[in-house]
């Protein structure tokens, strides 16, 4: 039997473009599904959530949040390995230390998919008991007050403050600072609002964050005495004298009036009006400045004798002391 090589050509001729497409579909279709299921790597950072953790128990200390993970596999099914989270169970934790192994299981990877790297492949948590304890606080106070001026009270409110937190923590916190006050330029008494200092460890936590301070503030009040103040005539034109002519003064103010570097403004006088010629006792009056209240004086009388007298020599006149409490 004689075979036509024309006859053998004539079936691939028919549909030509057809069964080169074909030819190339499936291919193209070999190389796609060689290509997905080649084993190739990717890394991933996976975030690690902790979830159920008693509310008596805090974690303490530092902790992982993520994990580095590089698996292997097909490359259809690494791709599909877009969002993984590790999710650790922490209700059956007690205080001290809990360790969760990272595993294939835990990841719930795909079949197919290995693990090429894990760090860290385990996850050490330190637990510890929450307590609750009432810590006094402490106003820092920066500065001294003017010269004259006391400090008579300071009152916190609260004077304690609840601190919330780690049992180990917790225990070794003896006070709480206030934010610090000044008392450079006060002169009355203050109701501030403050801040606390703290809390250090973001495991604490304190039932306020602000508390009120009363700050009592008062002048100090002091003596002082005037000796030499020379005593004037008023209301007179004629030519008097007076014995004696000068007053000793004793009064009582604020410390930084009488003790400033200023000297109060002190004067004593007496009044001549109504008064004829010859020799007249007459009371010594003083003049103080504002805020100044009088002690004592001496003497509280005065001889005051007019010129036209001068002639007829007067009899000495003894004045009276008199010392006012």
């Amino acid at each position: 039997m004689t075979w036509d090589s024309k006859q053998l050509l004539v079936p691939f001729h028919r549909n030509r473009k057809l069964k080169l497409f074909s030819l190339a579909f499936a291919f193209g279709l070999w190389i796609f599904v060689n290509y997905g299921e080649r084993d190739t790597e990717k890394t991933l950072l996976v975030p690690v959530e902790f979830r159920n953790l008693p509310a008596q128990l805090v974690i303490t200390g530092p902790r992982v949040d993520y994990i580095d993970l590089r698996l292997r596999g097909p490359r259809s099914l690494l791709e599909g390995i877009k969002s993984k989270r590790i999710r650790l169970d922490l209700n059956d934790v007690r205080p001290g230390m809990s360790s969760f192994r990272i595993n294939a299981d835990t990841l719930n990877l795909p079949r197919g998919v290995r693990i090429v790297r894990i760090s860290p492949a385990q996850v050490n948590l330190d637990i510890a008991r929450v307590i609750k304890r009432a810590v006094p606080v402490r106003l820092d106070v920066v500065g001294t007050l003017p010269h004259g001026y006391t400090l008579t009270t300071t009152e916190l409110l609260p004077d304690k403050v609840e601190v919330s937190g780690p049992s180990l923590i917790v225990e070794k916190i003896r006070t709480i600072q206030t934010d610090s006050f000044d008392l450079t330029n006060l002169t009355q008494s203050v109701t501030p609002t403050i801040n606390l200092r703290g809390p250090e460890d973001e495991s604490v936590s304190y039932n306020v964050e602000k508390i009120l301070v009363k700050i009592g503030v008062q002048e100090v009040v002091t003596t002082r005495e005037f000796r030499h103040v020379k005593i004037d005539i008023r209301n007179t034109t004629k030519s008097a004298t007076l014995t004696p002519a000068h007053v000793q003064v004793k009064v009582r103010g604020p410390q930084r009036v009488l003790e400033g570097s200023q000297v109060p403004a002190i004067g004593a006088f007496v009044d001549a009006l109504g008064q004829k010629t010859g020799v007249a006792t007459v009371p010594v009056a003083i003049v103080l400045s504002p805020g100044l209240e009088l002690v004592s004086q001496e003497p509280v009388e005065a001889v005051l004798q007019f010129a036209d007298d001068s002639k007829k020599k007067p009899r000495p006149v003894r004045p009276t002391t008199n010392r006012k409490r």
